[in-house]
């Protein structure tokens, strides 16, 4: 099983990861990929409880990567269906390139001495979807992951972002009232789901990914059996 370590910026992967070794063969890798995505996806008629998907979480310097801002760290676990595959998890620190803010800074605990040694985005990109494959992705109000996603993977390789990636809210929407503004520490509080480190990007993955998975379960009870219905029935 893969293996990640929490603090540290070293993952250990156990999905047959190509020993990538510099900028030319990252950028060649990343638009390999994208190639790749722009064929059919089928996910979307996968059986839910097959369906495997790989959640994510980025915390970056501000909220607008075509003004600059930047990640900073990426996290991420997989699962099957409701089931969360702890082995198969993500995390990385990434050098943006600029000063951290202060008020990062003290949101997510990450410095500027932290980053300064941790791969650029190029890297932490290309080592992020070798993880990730050709599996869908899953996060929390996901246009702040989508659009550093979108930003990043133009800026080092010049190539789009063709994942499949899902919001949990598309189901919580479709199977129950947001509370609130749908925020994650809302939602986490009223399913008893513990976050043991708000503001780092593995623990609001885990977060998010064990909503996910409560979700999942009540759509499955509701007769949805794959993501072509569940889409269907939210438009």
């Amino acid at each position: 099983m893969a293996k990640w370590d929490l603090f540290g910026r070293i993952w250990h992967m156990n999905r047959d990861m190509p020993d990538i070794a510099d900028d030319k063969q990252h950028i060649a890798y990343l638009r390999s990929i994208s190639k790749v995505n722009k064929q059919v996806d089928s996910s979307a008629d996968i059986p839910l409880h097959d369906l495997e998907v790989v959640v994510v979480d980025l915390e970056t310097t501000g909220f607008y990567p075509d003004h600059g801002d930047a990640i900073i760290s990426m996290g991420a676990v997989a699962m099957r269906g409701e089931h969360l595959l702890l082995g198969d998890s993500f995390y990385t620190l990434v050098n943006p390139g600029r000063a951290i803010p202060p008020h990062i800074r003290s949101l997510t605990g990450i410095t500027d001495d932290m980053v300064a040694d941790a791969p650029p985005l190029l890297e932490a990109l290309s080592r992020f979807f070798q993880y990730v494959g050709d599996r869908p992705l899953v996060a929390h109000h996901s246009r702040h992951e989508r659009e550093f996603l979108r930003s990043g993977l133009w800026k080092t390789s010049r190539r789009p972002f063709t994942h499949r990636m899902l919001d949990t809210m598309l189901l919580i929407r479709l199977l129950n009232n947001p509370i609130g503004n749908g925020s994650l520490d809302a939602l986490c509080a009223a399913h008893d789901i513990p976050i043991s480190r708000r503001h780092h990007a593995y623990c609001d993955a885990l977060a998010a990914g064990t909503l996910w998975a409560k979700y999942l379960v009540k759509a499955q009870s509701q007769g949805f059996t794959n993501l072509r219905q569940v889409y269907e029935a939210a438009r």
